[in-house]
């Protein structure tokens, strides 16, 4: 098994064109506890491309692939959706807004009741305007751990895609105020962006991203264990 993963990461490292492979330091990971939230699902499909690219689609592919590439490398994966499907109760009957915050609620208590280690929200992101490109990661202002994962995802991003300019910026997510572990959002692109909606869409563009988040929670594990 450790030497198809490390063929798997090899090749996958080849795709990318990285100049640093921080595969080959994965076993920073082993054992912990990362919990992968695939955003929206079922009745709630997010953004929605010009082309009909639904974001909670392509939340759910990164997601899978990301969990393969933590999983294989010994860490624990914990994903809140591993469906088209939300949270909220079968046949919830208040509002829409309720729903979401129950869905987001049992979220975060996913995370909390497994103890983990790390928390990841997938995400795609959306504007009025088409102009706007690029993945970006956010993460709690109050918590410093958070900021160093997403600096270290933000720096993979632009290492291994190429065509983001962006930084790891702090915000305040409902979710990552409910749970206690380091979190962070990830913005994986703009469906709002005809270019990035077709990239976003292609599978061989999902594993470059899902590479590059990996990479990033590899590399923000080395560097605190001072490797």
């Amino acid at each position: 098994m450790a030497v198809v993963f490390a063929a798997v990461l090899f090749i996958a490292s080849l795709q990318v064109g990285a100049e640093e492979d921080y595969s080959v330091l994965s076993y920073a990971i082993a054992n912990k506890i990362i919990v992968i939230d695939p955003g929206h699902g079922g009745i709630d499909p997010g953004a929605v491309g010009r082309n009909g690219t639904l974001e909670k689609d392509v939340n759910l592919e990164i997601s899978r692939r990301l969990a393969t590439y933590l999983g294989q490398a010994g860490a624990v994966v914990v994903m809140t959706r591993e469906t088209d499907n939300d949270l909220a109760d079968p046949g919830f009957e208040g509002s829409l807004i309720e729903r979401k915050r129950q869905d987001l609620a049992r979220r975060a208590a996913k995370a909390q009741e497994v103890k983990a280690d790390m928390f990841i929200s997938i995400h795609c992101n959306a504007d009025f305007s088409p102009r706007w490109s690029g993945a970006q990661v956010f993460y709690c202002p109050t918590s410093e751990e958070s900021r160093h994962i997403a600096i270290s995802i933000q720096q993979e991003l632009r290492r291994i895609l190429g065509n983001t300019n962006r930084e790891a910026k702090p915000a305040v997510y409902f979710i990552t105020e409910k749970t206690s572990m380091p979190a962070v959002i990830l913005e994986v692109g703009f469906l709002s962006n005809p270019q990035e909606e077709f990239l976003l869409a292609d599978k061989a563009y999902q594993a470059r991203l899902a590479y590059a988040i990996f990479s990033g929670i590899v590399k923000y594990h080395v560097e605190e264990a001072g490797e």
